[in-house]
């Protein structure tokens, strides 16, 4: 009888054992896949707060300054009082006080959920040209309110103007990158070369080798999905 109840009795403990190993071993990669779900959803939520905000801000400066444009133009012409124009700078000086404030976590975060592309485009793009724009913008107010001058140069009048255009463009290219890549999935540890704790800013020389280079005269380097 012993014979015959010792394979029984094997039987049962081998498919217990086996039977719970694999039952352990199903529940804990459905944990894994429910957490790392959890935490790609978590990636896609705070990637699409940082491109509301972000979007918002880049859109938000290039409107006021093309709104200083338009008073600094209609002032030389004599058409708009100098108060309103000084209301279109000062709307212009508080959005700069916010471009500027948390700059280096601006950055941060945005390499952190998009990767190190999109934070050099934002940082040696979007960044330059908006100072550059901003620069031609802030000459032809001084030149407006010169008592001396009687009419603004038409060439940079056109050049202050084409720069602007430019940043709506660079404005729509990163945003349009920032969504797709939402859309896809490919935020937060998805990104593509998503920054590390100890990532060392590369040299300027360095990260334009490493993107793809798009004939942009002013500085020429797009995220590689960028929209062309």
């Amino acid at each position: 009888m012993w014979n015959q109840a010792l394979p029984i009795l094997l039987g049962f403990v081998l498919t217990t054992i086996v039977g719970g190993l694999f039952a352990s071993i199903l529940q804990q990669r459905s944990w894994h896949y429910q957490n790392e779900q959890r935490l790609r959803e978590d990636d896609i939520n705070r990637a699409s707060n940082v491109c509301r905000s972000l979007s918002a801000l880049v859109d938000k400066r290039s409107y006021r300054m093309q709104r200083l444009l338009w008073a600094t133009l209609a002032h030389a012409n004599g058409q708009l009082a100098r108060d309103v124009l000084d209301a279109r700078l000062q709307e212009y000086d508080q959005v700069l006080l916010e471009w500027n404030d948390e700059r280096n976590a601006r950055l941060a975060i945005v390499g952190a959920y998009f990767g190190r592309d999109v934070r050099d485009f934002l940082d040696r793009v979007v960044y330059e040209a908006s100072k550059d724009a901003g620069e031609h913008l802030e000459s032809l107010y001084r030149a407006s309110v010169d008592r001396q001058n009687s009419s603004l140069d038409p060439a940079s009048v056109a050049e202050t103007r084409t720069k602007l255009d430019d940043l709506n463009n660079l404005a729509y290219q990163l945003s349009f990158t920032m969504m797709v890549r939402i859309r896809e999935g490919r935020v937060g540890r998805r990104a593509p070369a998503v920054l590390d704790e100890t990532a060392a800013r590369d040299d300027q020389n360095d990260a334009a080798r490493k993107l793809d280079v798009v004939g942009a005269p002013w500085l020429g380097t797009l995220p590689q999905d960028a929209p062309r």
